[in-house]
């Protein structure tokens, strides 16, 4: 794969062949601030998933994320040099987390396809010890942008599409239809599937979750990339479906992220934005700046 090439061109002749950033660059000063006047209500959505070991959401090959006890109240003796009386001190923990369990964003090193990660840059850029030479996920730094929510399961009626659903291009351009919602260049497109209410109930009524999920495939993917958005969030672990579509493995994770430079984020909270309706508004997230990691935890809102 040449490089800036991805296999299907694109990236290197938009943004430049050191380009790290890829879609995000769409989102300029000016679309954000015009976003900021569009918020109606104000009210904050808080999209990220619960960490805790039991959430259901593990994959084994990732672990559970681990909160350990670092200090609390049977330590207060060490405070004792900094004039600490007892009964005062201070609890701390160090916390363990896989970069891509519960709620996360992809950095643009995640994937590689024929050799190569986003803008043709060999996947020897990323090494053991020190992480992603090129495509980190501070790259991505802090962004905002326009959301607009496609809510699947509302169009069609469920509660939630089922396992394994392949959403279409023509299944996403009738939602938007029905809606009546805009998506433009620079947007940031949240897909709603209701695979996490599914995971709720299930886990609630102590049932196995089931290894398909619902999300998009190829042809959706492409009718994302016609829309020229900056990232595409959903509620499932991939955004795109599983098995993955065509029997390609992370099909769509190659076309938007490899091919475009488009920034994923996964397991995002949609159900709450879904019963207000509210389709559109200001998204807001900031990853760790962890130097050369692949993806980042993260805990995004958006301003209704």
């Amino acid at each position: 794969m040449a490089r800036g090439d991805a296999t299907s061109g694109g990236p290197q002749a938009r943004w430049g062949a050191e380009d790290e950033r890829g879609a995000l660059n769409l989102l300029t000063a000016d679309k954000v601030l015009a976003t900021t006047r569009g918020c109606k209500t104000g009210k904050i959505y808080p999209l990220a998933v619960p960490i805790r070991r039991d959430s259901g959401l593990v994959m084994a090959h990732r672990g559970a994320p681990q909160r350990y006890t670092l200090l609390n109240r049977s330590d207060e003796a060490m405070y004792e040099p900094w004039g600490g009386a007892p009964g005062i001190g201070a609890n701390e923990d160090v916390l363990l987390l896989p970069s891509h369990g519960h709620t996360h964003m992809d950095a643009l090193c995640h994937v590689y396809a024929d050799g190569a990660i986003y803008n043709g840059f060999p996947t020897e850029t990323f090494t053991t010890h020190s992480g992603a030479a090129r495509c980190g996920i501070e790259k991505a730094h802090a962004f905002a942008g326009r959301a607009v929510l496609l809510d699947l399961p509302r169009h069609h009626g469920v509660e939630w599409l089922s396992p394994g659903h392949l959403i279409t291009a023509e299944e996403l351009e009738r939602c938007r239809q029905a809606q009546g919602s805009i998506l433009g260049s620079g947007d940031i497109l949240l897909v709603r599937t209701g695979w996490l209410d599914l995971c709720a109930a299930r886990t609630a009524a102590g049932e196995a979750l089931p290894q398909e999920q619902p999300g998009i495939g190829v042809a959706a993917a492409e009718w994302v990339a016609d829309h020229d958005i900056a990232a595409i969030g959903a509620d499932n672990a991939a955004v795109e479906v599983m098995p993955f579509d065509r029997g390609i493995f992370l099909a769509v994770h190659i076309e938007l992220m490899v091919k475009r430079g488009i920034t994923f984020l996964e397991h995002l909270l949609l159900a709450e934005l879904a019963r207000d309706r509210c389709f559109e508004g200001l998204f807001v997230v900031g990853a760790l700046p962890v130097v050369g990691a692949s993806g980042s935890p993260v805990n995004p809102v958006v301003i209704g």
